[in-house]
């Protein structure tokens, strides 16, 4: 378990071992949720962190499907 101290100018030190698990460098936002209890902390993702998702996912739409998309407008 990793600890960090509130100083009275509201501000946190993340652990290093949050940091290295987390990837974490200067300049990257973090997110704070409040879930019941406590706090889960998330490093926010980049769109670069998704490139090649979908490679290799390509669906090619038949007519009938895409005439199918415009019907249900």
């Amino acid at each position: 378990m990793d600890y960090s101290t509130l100083t009275s100018q509201n501000q946190i030190t993340v652990p290093v071992r949050v940091r290295n698990s987390l990837s974490l460098k200067p300049g990257d936002k973090l997110v704070f949720y409040k879930i019941a209890g406590g706090l889960t902390v998330t490093k926010v993702k980049s769109i670069k962190d998704f490139n090649g998702l979908l490679r290799g996912n390509a669906h090619k739409l038949s007519k009938q499907e895409k005439e199918g998309v415009w019907l249900q407008r």
